[in-house]
């Protein structure tokens, strides 16, 4: 088996340094195996979407050498009618169905809002059952015969989950509004279509991991290996992000002040992860020879710096390995 692994960024912005280190693990994982290292824009918010990020993506992997991705470049807003045909496909084959409350009914402006009190009322409430739709035995003929007269529906996945039924309704596939494909539909399809057999990503997407491998088994395709970062957090253990803590968690910033790629590379190579030894200078070379993905630390990193002191705006260690 030849292994492909895919780096699927958002282009909503510049990249951050978690992105980029996820990016230089999937990169050196696919040098290490000899397999093939595959580009995805996820550009389906089209609001938030812009060509400078995507400019910045592709720049930024330019710059830490490692854009020498091995097939064109794949743009996910392009795959949007893929998307929709696979869970049509799943309608016709039994495993998802049409929901067709109102979309007024369905509070789609306050969805998260929705869940979160859905959870507290499982929580209050023994025996509530949140997959009892009324739709959810609807005869496939009549669905066929309502969603052909156009009347507006969403589509959900039927299955088992791992949880309780009462704690989850059935995933939504595809939203009511134009049958808007959501995220985990849509990187499915396209990890299916890119033949993708690692995911190596942070541990913020464990939550769509179960089920993401739900669409793939409804699919009848085999689910990948998949490989959750541990998070790289500030000095005060929140979450390094960009809203937050600003340029320091952008990678252009280190390209603009000067740093040496290879110096940088190296740093971000080590956050989270070791080569097995206290050795922490190391070439490209060398990088993928000792690379592994048992070497990636469980514990999260800790990216230093200190806001209130020009000496130290980012991390000692990175200014270090760029011999400042």
């Amino acid at each position: 088996m030849t292994v492909r692994v895919r780096f699927a960024p958002s282009p909503t912005g510049y990249l951050h340094l978690g992105a980029a280190r996820a990016a230089l693990f999937n990169w050196l994982f696919a040098r290490k195996c000899g397999g093939k290292f595959l580009l995805r824009i996820e550009d389906t918010d089209l609001q938030r979407s812009t060509d400078e990020s995507t400019r910045s993506i592709l720049e930024g992997l330019e710059w830490l050498g490692i854009g020498d991705y091995d097939e064109e470049v794949v743009f996910q807003s392009r795959n949007a009618d893929k998307h929709r045909a696979a869970a049509l496909r799943l309608i016709e084959e039994g495993k998802a169905y049409r929901d067709f409350t109102p979309k007024e009914d369905r509070a789609d402006a306050n969805v998260k809002r929705e869940i979160a009190e859905r959870a507290r009322t499982a929580a209050a409430v023994e025996g509530v059952d949140h997959r009892s739709n009324p739709y959810r035995d609807l005869p496939l003929e009549e669905s066929n015969r309502r969603g052909a007269a156009g009347e507006p529906f969403a589509v959900r996945l039927y299955g088992e989950q791992v949880r309780a039924y009462s704690e989850i309704e059935d995933l939504v596939l595809l939203r009511s509004s134009e049958l808007s494909p959501l995220y985990n539909l849509s990187v499915v399809v396209d990890d299916i279509e890119m033949a993708v057999t690692h995911v190596i990503r942070g541990q913020d997407h464990l939550t769509n991991t179960h089920k993401q491998v739900l669409i793939y088994q409804a699919l009848g395709t085999p689910v990948p290996v998949f490989a959750h970062l541990p998070l790289i957090l500030a000095p005060n253990k929140a979450k390094l992000s960009k809203r937050k803590h600003g340029e320091v968690v952008s990678l252009t910033t280190y390209r603009d002040r000067g740093f040496i790629p290879a110096a940088f590379r190296n740093f971000l190579a080590l956050l989270g992860w070791s080569p097995g030894d206290d050795r922490e200078i190391m070439s490209l070379e060398e990088l993928i020879s000792r690379f592994s993905l048992e070497g990636i630390h469980r514990s999260n990193a800790v990216f230093n710096f200190n806001e209130r002191d020009a000496r130290q705006w980012t991390d000692q260690k990175a200014l270090w390995m760029n011999a400042e």
